[in-house]
C-alpha cells in the first residue's frame, strides 16, 4: 500500500512539474526560451534552452526532497528520481495526443530524455539519499572556481547559433499535415462559401492555429465543462462562442459564416469610405451604420484601403489579441506562398 501511494504521489508531482516547466517557458521569452510553435523562430539562447530542459527536473526533485525531509516524510523521498521519468512520459503522451509529434526534433528529445534521467538518478544517489549531502559545501575555493568555469562555458555555448533547417522542415511537414486534413474534411464546404483565395487561407490559418492551441483532447474537456456548467463557451475546432454543444463540423460552418460576414462588412465599409460625393457617402454610411453599427469617419475622402487592414479586421473580429492577429496573418501568408505561389488575389478585388 505504501509503494502504491508512493507511485501515485510521484506521478502527480511529475504532472505538476510538466505544468511548472510550461509556465516557465511561457514567461521566459525575454531570456530566449523557445516553445513548440507553428512558426520558425531563431534559437538565440541554445545553452539556456538545453539547461532549462535538462536541469529543471533535477532542481525540482531537489526542492521536493528538501520539503519532504523538512515535513518528516522521508519515505516519499525513496526513488524520487522517478518523478522525472513520469514527467517525461506525460510530456510525450501530451505531445502525441495533441498532434505535436510532427514538430518535435526526436533526436534532440532523446538526448534530453537520457540526460534528464541520468542526471536525476545521479543526483538522487549522490545527494538526496543522504540528507547531509543536500546542502552545498563552500569550505574550499575549488567549488567556487568550478562555478566560474561552468558560467564561462555556459556563456560561450549560449552564443552559438544553431541551424534552423530541421526546424523549418518539421514545421512545414506539420502545416502540410494540418492543412491536408482540414482541406479533406472541410474543403468542399469552404470552397462553396468562399471564392477569394486569400480569404480561404485566412480561414485555414485560423483553423490550424486554433487546433494547435486547442487540440482535440482540450476540446473534449471543453465540451464536458459546457455540459456541466451549461454556460456559453467557445467550442469546436474553430472555437466559436455558443450556448449549445456543437461538433467540429458545426464549429467550422459557424466560423466560416462569421469570417465571410465580417469580410463582406469590411469590404462594404471600405467602398463607402472611398465615395467622394458627400450626399451619396452619407446615405450609404447611414444605411451601413443601421445594419452593422459601423461608424465611418467624416474626413475619409479618397481613402485607400489596404489588403492587410481588411485581413487584420477579419482576424481581430475573431480574436482581438495582438499576437493572435499577427500570427494568423503570418500563417495565412505562408499558406498562400505554399499552395498558391502564383496567385495575385487580394481581399479588395
Amino acid at each position: 500500500m505504501e509503494d502504491y501511494l508512493l507511485q501515485i504521489t510521484h506521478i502527480i508531482l511529475g504532472i505538476v512539474l510538466f505544468f511548472i516547466i510550461n509556465w516557465i517557458g511561457k514567461h521566459s521569452f525575454s531570456v530566449g526560451y523557445m516553445q513548440i510553435s507553428v512558426f520558425v523562430k531563431d534559437d538565440n539562447a541554445p545553452a539556456f534552452n538545453v539547461l532549462v530542459r535538462i536541469l529543471s527536473p533535477v532542481v525540482y526533485i531537489l526542492i521536493i526532497s528538501v520539503i519532504l525531509y523538512k515535513l518528516n516524510l522521508d519515505s516519499f523521498v525513496k526513488n524520487i528520481y522517478m518523478i522525472s521519468i513520469y514527467y517525461l512520459v506525460f510530456r510525450l503522451v501530451f505531445n502525441l495526443i495533441t498532434n505535436r509529434g510532427l514538430l518535435i526534433n526526436w533526436g534532440r528529445q532523446i538526448f534530453y530524455w537520457c540526460s534528464i534521467v541520468l542526471s536525476s538518478f545521479y543526483v538522487y544517489k549522490e545527494l538526496i539519499i543522504e540528507k547531509k549531502n543536500l546542502f552545498p559545501d563552500l569550505s574550499t575555493w575549488t567549488n567556487q572556481i568550478w562555478i566560474i568555469v561552468l558560467i564561462f562555458i555556459y556563456s560561450v555555448f549560449n552564443r552559438i547559433s544553431l541551424s534552423q533547417k530541421g526546424t523549418i522542415r518539421r514545421k512545414n511537414r506539420y502545416l502540410e499535415n494540418r492543412y491536408g486534413k482540414f482541406n479533406t474534411k472541410y474543403g468542399i464546404y469552404i470552397d462553396e462559401n468562399i471564392d477569394n483565395i486569400k480569404l480561404k487561407m485566412i480561414a485555414y490559418a485560423i483553423m490550424i492555429y486554433e487546433d494547435f492551441n486547442r487540440p482535440r483532447i482540450v476540446r473534449f474537456l471543453e465540451n464536458i465543462a459546457h455540459l456541466i456548467t451549461r454556460k456559453e463557451h467557445t467550442l469546436g475546432l474553430m472555437q466559436v462562442k455558443t450556448k449549445s454543444l456543437i461538433k467540429d463540423k458545426q464549429s467550422v460552418e459557424l466560423g466560416i459564416r462569421k469570417i465571410v460576414n465580417k469580410y463582406l462588412e469590411l469590404i462594404e465599409y471600405q467602398k463607402v469610405k472611398t465615395v467622394e460625393n458627400e450626399e451619396e457617402r452619407k446615405e450609404r454610411k447611414n444605411k451601413l451604420f443601421v445594419e452593422s453599427g459601423i461608424v465611418i469617419p467624416e474626413s475619409s475622402y479618397k481613402y485607400e484601403p489596404s489588403d492587410w487592414e481588411v485581413s487584420e479586421g477579419i482576424i481581430k473580429d475573431y480574436n482581438p489579441d495582438y499576437n493572435y492577429i499577427n500570427e494568423v496573418q503570418e500563417l495565412s501568408e505562408i499558406l498562400i506562398k505554399k499552395y498558391y505561389p502564383d496567385s495575385e488575389t487580394t481581399l479588395i478585388e
